[in-house]
Order: structure tokens, then sequence, then C-alpha cells
């Protein structure tokens, strides 16, 4: 962000705002005559300093926000750009979601990686949410009715620079009925979110991996939805790590409770213990068949000893309220359908055996494939 960008942004922060934010954050207000500013100071520290102009028709309030945006960011060891947006909206909780590698310096990756990681990061939120309603390891249908309200209230936010990352904004006010006697259902699940990522870290980096499958009383329950989001979002490269990190509304400072890191990180080598987890807390019935709907997405089949071409199909299939990829091994004749299908761009439907993986689902034992009536 540039200089004149910067200030066209601090020009719309409000002066509450800003205050709201430096006492939520540990700054102490000083006592100070009628200047038109607000004097903060902190409690650890005799050199820094926060003066923010009460007063946003001044001529020189958008400069003095950008002052504050810099001490901020300087004490904060955070992004101007990062801070800005949080003065923005003040009401709600930030979650960021940041892939830092070599590849992702300049603040882009490619699209099929976005949209990748955006889909993780929202399942992740979704998940977190559905874990406040229902604390279980295994959500067979991540559509408890709190959990998808307080997902659509979710805003995200404008494309942060600082390698690639996601921003989405989790605003505290979403409906009375979230809301308990404490605490708004917002805070629950981004809490949740941080506490749950929190205790996948601490587990991997002491070694103590196994206590994730045991219950405890002050620790959040780890789901398989969780880590799945987690792995969707697994960067490329052996030097590349995924870091998710809060910024708590400043309307409303966090209350006392379990201590939670501000920012959180999953290195690379990290994830294959992640799906290790996943892996076993998947409930061990057997799968069962289930019929599906969707559209052929790419045909990637070879010739066969019989000159035909059947193979490897991917799909978008329906599967739990939103389109998922799915791999198949489609025979000759449904190989063909497939080719009818995309080339009219068709839904096709078809009885299988679905089973879940970290990017790519695959369906086995595949019967009945055929393309769906119009009618």
């Amino acid at each position: 962000m540039n200089g004149k960008e910067l200030k066209r942004l601090a020009g719309l922060v409000s002066s509450q705002y800003a205050c709201s934010y430096a006492l939520a954050n540990g700054w102490q207000r000083v006592e100070y005559g009628d200047g038109g500013i607000a004097l903060f100071d902190r409690p650890d520290s005799e050199l820094d300093q926060l003066i923010i102009p009460l007063h946003p028709t001044g001529p020189d309030y958008s400069r003095r926000i950008v002052d504050v945006v810099m001490n901020l960011s300087e004490v904060e060891h955070r992004p101007a750009e990062e801070v800005v947006n949080d003065l923005l909206m003040p009401g709600a909780d930030v979650i960021r979601y940041r892939i830092i590698s070599p590849d992702t310096d300049k603040g882009d990756v490619s699209l099929e990686d976005g949209l990748r990681i955006l889909d993780g990061a929202r399942r992740s939120l979704l998940a977190a949410a559905c874990s406040v309603a229902a604390p279980v390891k295994h959500h067979p249908r991540m559509s408890h009715p709190e959990a998808t309200q307080f997902l659509d209230a979710c805003r995200l936010r404008q494309t942060e620079r600082g390698s690639f990352t996601v921003a989405i904004a989790c605003p505290l006010n979403v409906e009375e009925s979230l809301f308990d006697a404490h605490e708004p259902f917002t805070r629950r699940a981004t809490e949740f979110l941080m506490r749950s990522a929190n205790r996948l870290v601490k587990s991997i980096e002491s070694g103590k991996v196994d206590s994730i499958y045991e219950e405890q009383s002050d620790a959040p329950t780890i789901s398989t939805n969780f880590c799945q989001a987690l792995l969707q979002m697994q960067p490329e490269g052996e030097r590349s790590r995924l870091a998710i990190s809060v910024t708590w509304a400043s309307t409303r400072p966090r209350e006392a409770g379990p201590e939670i890191p501000r920012e959180l990180t999953f290195q690379h080598d990290y994830f294959p213990i992640v799906e290790d987890i996943y892996k076993k807390l998947i409930p061990s019935h057997e799968p069962s068949s289930s019929l599906f709907f969707g559209t052929v997405d790419t045909l990637n089949g070879d010739v066969n000893a019989d000159g035909q071409v059947q193979g490897d199909t991917r799909l978008l299939i329906a599967y739990e309220e939103e389109m998922v990829k799915a791999r198949v091994d489609l025979n000759a004749r449904d190989y063909q359908t497939a080719i009818q299908a995309h080339a009219k761009s068709q839904f096709v439907r078809f009885e299988g055996i679905l089973h879940l993986g970290r990017r790519t689902h695959g369906i086995t034992k595949v019967t009945g494939f055929e393309i769906m009536s119009a009618q």
C-alpha cells in the first residue's frame, strides 16, 4: 500500500474507534487538557505514545491518523496495512491466513491455489463454529444453523500484502439469537479456531500428538473437519508455512480465559502429522454407497487395449450443500457418457462410495453413471 492510499484510508478511521483500539490493546489514556487530542501511553514503555486527533474535520486529521497507524504498526510488529484495516472494522474479530514461502513474496499465488486457500479458510471457520455448537470429533454435515448464520455474516477483507494473505472479518453483532449471556457466538467461534490451532501446534512441537485424541475439559475438541481445512490450505514447497493470526474486535476486548497466541505457524513438516491426526479421527465405520449429482470437470482417460478411452475423470459433485472436486475411474462406456455430458455442460448422476481426501475426494464402485434428464 502506497502512502497516498494509506492516507486516504486513515481519513476514514473514526477517532473513537482508534481510542477503543488503543484501550483494547493495552494502552492507557493520559489526562490531557482540551486540546482536541486523546493521549495514550504504554505502561511497559516510557517512549511509546499515541496522539489521536478527536476532530475528523481538522485539516491534518488524515496525516495524524497515519502517524497513529505507523506507531501501532511498529509496536505490534505488523504491516501498517493490517492495522488500518482493523481500525476500519472495530466491531469484528479478524482472522488472517498467511501463506509464507519464497514463491509468495510478491503477494500472489496461482488462481487455483488462491481458491483452494480461500475455501480452506472458510471451512476452518465453519468447522470451528460447528464445534462451538456441538463439540464432536467429526461433523458429517457442517450445517448447524448457528454456524451457517455466523459464516454468512463474515466478510472477506481486501487482500493484504506480505506474502499471500486472506483476511476474514467476523462481526460480533451477528444476531441476537446467537448470543449467550456472556459472549457473542462469533467470539466463541474465533476463540475456538485459535485454541484448536494452538492445541495442534503445541502437541506437534512437544511430541505429544497422542494427547489430541484425549478429551480434556480445558482444551478444544479437534475435529476431522478442522484438520481437513488446514490440509486444504497446505502451501507448496519445503520452505513454506501457514500462519494463522487474530485481531480481536476493539469494541469488545477479550475477557480473561485461556491464553491464546496472537499468531500460530504450521511449518511445512507439520502437515503430514495433521494428516495422520485427520485419518485417525475419521469414524471407522464402513463407507456405504450413496447417490451423487454433479458435472464433469476434466477428462484425463487413456486408450485401453481395445482402443477405447477410459479412466481418470474429475467431477464437481454436490456434497454437504456445496460443490467439491472428486476423482472417479470410469470404464469405457461411462467415459463416453462423461464426454457427452462435458461437451454439453450437462449434469450427471451415479451411485458410488465417497472417500474423503485432502484436496480432491475419490469415488469408487461407480454404478448407474448417466446424464440427468432435463425434465
